[in-house]
């Protein structure tokens, strides 16, 4: 949703916004069905400094992006996790690396894919272990350190030091927690009841 959200502006501001026009021109001629202050406030918006090089800087960022995958919007997190349901074992991170710089021919999309699919698959050749979840799995052998803030493969949420930190507590059944609750909500209704009898 939220990058058709952003094509959808995108395209009424090229479409329905004229540089030459005054700022009055460009609100009487504003898109159907966007009120005035919407539109005078994305107007400011797009045309502010601050915005115009944020929007070069991502430009350069994207020119920069050296490894794309074919899995379109679809995150490699994503498509792990469907690969997992699929295959009914847990895919690693290196497997859904290959899996996702290959075209449906089978070739890798780029040069350097290829390199880099080929040495996870020597890792995991090696070593087995290579195959789950760590910090030193294949795909982070592969591609050297992890950045501190992020895991690759694992989509934006989770950071290194949350998903490879020994943890002192035991992990936490989301299923058993919700039925706990459940059940304290369900107390707790009969107690009221009790107590206005």
């Amino acid at each position: 949703m939220g990058k058709s959200w952003k094509d959808t502006r995108g395209r009424l501001y090229n479409s329905h916004y004229k540089p030459l026009w005054t700022l009055e021109q460009n609100l009487e001629k504003r898109p159907e069905g966007i009120p005035r202050e919407h539109w005078k406030w994305y107007i400011d918006y797009r045309n502010d400094p601050a915005t115009k090089a944020k929007r070069k800087q991502n430009r350069l960022n994207q020119k920069k992006q050296l490894y794309t995958h074919t899995g379109g919007s679809k995150s490699l997190a994503r498509a792990r996790e469907e690969e997992s349901e699929k295959q009914g074992r847990k895919v690693g991170k290196g497997e859904i690396f290959i899996l996702k710089h290959k075209r449906s021919d089978g070739s890798y999309i780029h040069e350097e894919a290829r390199k880099i699919g080929e040495k996870i698959h020597e890792i995991e050749q090696l070593d087995e272990s290579t195959r789950l979840l760590s910090q030193n799995d294949s795909l982070a052998q592969a591609l050297s350190k992890e950045h501190p803030g992020r895991v690759r493969g694992m989509g934006h949420g989770p950071t290194p030091s949350q998903l490879f930190r020994p943890s002192s507590q035991p992990p936490v059944d989301r299923a058993q927690v919700e039925e706990t609750q459940r059940m304290l909500r369900e107390l707790q209704a009969e107690v009221t009841t009790a107590n206005l009898k």
